[in-house]
């Protein structure tokens, strides 16, 4: 199963921050999730995510522009809410996360739209293999706290093949087809906050 990676990417979206200046923000931990699902005996799909990550990046609103998004998610925080199944993902079949302990991804520089759909593309690492990824994010809008920090809400998704990243074990089953899909969807929802 993979995942954002969420990804991790995901923070990427903050394609316009109205009445925000330039700065450097970071994820909000307490406010987001990265998350990812993947189809199961051809019939309905696995949902998962992970719980440990941090992610940073800089944005521009005088130029719509955000720059050096760098998000990091530690591969043995994998929860599927199911203990067996996390430990086989956490081994050599999947993230292999002693040899592997993060997935990451990277963006230079990406222009974002002022509402609507952005597209960030960046680098994506996962289990020592770097592949180009793109992410479709949305900024869903920017609010102060009653303590008056400023918050920027998001949604990013994109769809990954597990074999890209030397991520194919599967088994097959008696009717055809194979225990759990290929293509893995990958959404990130949440909250990033000024540095």
């Amino acid at each position: 199963m993979k995942t954002k990676l969420y990804l991790i990417p995901s923070l990427l979206v903050l394609l316009t921050f109205g009445g925000l200046q330039a700065g450097n923000f970071k994820l909000d931990n307490a406010h987001t999730g990265v998350g990812f699902k993947i189809k199961h005996l051809t019939i309905s799909n696995v949902s998962g995510s992970f719980k440990d990550f941090s992610g940073k990046f800089a944005y521009d609103e005088a130029t719509s522009t955000l720059s050096d998004l760098d998000v990091t998610i530690k591969a043995a925080s994998i929860n599927t809410n199911d203990e067996k199944r996390d430990g086989h993902l956490k081994g050599k079949d999947f993230f292999n996360v002693d040899d592997h302990p993060s997935l990451t991804f990277k963006a230079k520089k990406a222009t974002v739209k002022k509402g609507g759909v952005s597209k960030i593309q960046g680098e994506l690492t996962i289990k020592g293999v770097t592949k180009p990824v793109t992410l479709e994010v949305k900024f869903s809008g920017s609010a102060k706290d009653p303590w008056g920090n400023t918050h920027l809400g998001f949604e990013a998704e994109t769809k990954i093949k597990r074999a890209d990243f030397d991520i194919a074990w599967n088994k097959p089953l008696e009717k055809g087809g194979l225990l759990i899909g290929e293509e893995v969807s990958i959404r990130i929802e949440g909250e990033a906050i000024p540095e």
